[in-house]
């Protein structure tokens, strides 16, 4: 009797060896974790088939099926040390994970980070997720990602702020008047967020808009001439700081106001009524207007109510009345004349 030698054969592109009855199974293992095999080990089933052979009058003839090739599938992704990073700086992401498989292999694969939830501008702790770039032999039906946490170290506080100016003239019918901008001494950001601290102190005559320093008020605050405001100072991480301010408001000296002679109530809206609007930044004053019998025909201690050329309510004959100022403040006293006309 002569002997069968086993046969090689080529079946849907793998070379198998054929031996009666046996079962055959191949595995590829690579190390090193990635398609390349850097890191690591992984082994995946590409089928099994089966075969028989039989002696017959023709020769011996092959009979085998062949299994469906199963992929290796992602269990999870290892997650990788936090990552830390000064404040305002970008960290350098791992640009591959490693994954085990339902297996139980490890593989090294390449990953994809989100990066949309870092925020290198404030402190804290960030969760990020990465998609995987797999091999071809490594299937992720269930959408694992990579996970990686970044903390982002505190920064420091501003140094200190200033107020570029701190002085501005007073004007009697203008309320909204720059005064000065804000300066921050930081030397790691260069955008902060500058405000008043509450309505203390002063700050209620105050506004800060776009890090410049207004005052903001119709009030007169008669008789001051400084004030003092406290502001804050926040960064982009939360640091705040906080600093008294002195302002400043020049007054004409009242010895130096102009006031008018004439004014015209006569209806056509131009001069309609007098008045000194400058006196409203002067402490306890008194304005007295008196006909030439000397009857007292307008009185008022608030310089923002102006005369109309009326004495209860009614129109006053046009010519020459007098005027006298009297302002506690200083201890002066000014007179003059003025001349109501109609024209």
């Amino acid at each position: 009797m002569s002997l069968s030698l086993p046969k090689i054969i080529i079946l849907t592109g793998l070379i198998l060896s054929l031996v009666p009855f046996a079962n055959a199974q191949e595995s590829a293992h690579a190390s090193g974790g990635d398609a390349e095999g850097v890191g690591g080990s992984v082994a995946f089933s590409i089928g099994q088939v089966v075969y028989s052979t039989h002696s017959s009058l023709a020769g011996n003839e092959l009979q085998g099926v062949q299994q469906r090739y199963e992929m290796a599938k992602v269990f999870s992704a290892l997650e990788l040390a936090t990552i830390q990073t000064p404040w305002s700086k970008t960290p350098s992401l791992p640009t591959t994970v490693t994954i085990q498989t339902t297996e139980g292999q490890f593989i090294r694969v390449g990953v994809n980070w989100d990066v949309k939830p870092l925020n290198v501008f404030k402190r804290g702790t960030y969760s990020l997720l990465g998609s995987l770039a797999l091999p071809a032999y490594v299937a992720n039906p269930s959408k694992v990602n990579a996970p990686l946490k970044i903390q982002v170290l505190p920064k420091a506080p501003p140094r200190d702020f200033s107020l570029t100016n701190s002085t501005f003239t007073g004007k009697a019918e203008t309320f909204f008047i720059p005064v000065g901008g804000f300066a921050v001494d930081d030397p790691l950001d260069n955008i902060h967020e500058i405000r008043l601290l509450g309505d203390g102190y002063d700050n209620s005559l105050f506004e800060i808009k776009g890090n410049i320093l207004f005052w903001s008020t119709a009030s007169a605050a008669a008789g001051k001439t400084k004030f003092t405001i406290i502001a804050q100072v926040t960064d982009r991480d939360g640091n705040t700081l906080e600093k008294f301010f002195e302002i400043n408001r020049l007054r004409p000296e009242s010895s130096s106001l102009a006031i008018t002679n004439t004014f015209t109530p006569n209806g056509d809206g131009v001069n309609e009524t007098w008045g000194v609007p400058e006196l409203r930044f002067f402490q306890n004053v008194r304005i007295q207007i008196f006909d030439r019998g000397g009857f007292l025909v307008f009185y008022t201690e608030d310089p923002d109510v102006r005369w109309d050329g009326k004495n209860k309510g009614k129109d006053l004959p046009i010519g020459t009345y007098y005027w006298v100022i009297s302002i506690n403040e200083t201890g002066e006293t000014r007179r003059g004349m003025l001349n109501l006309l109609r024209k």
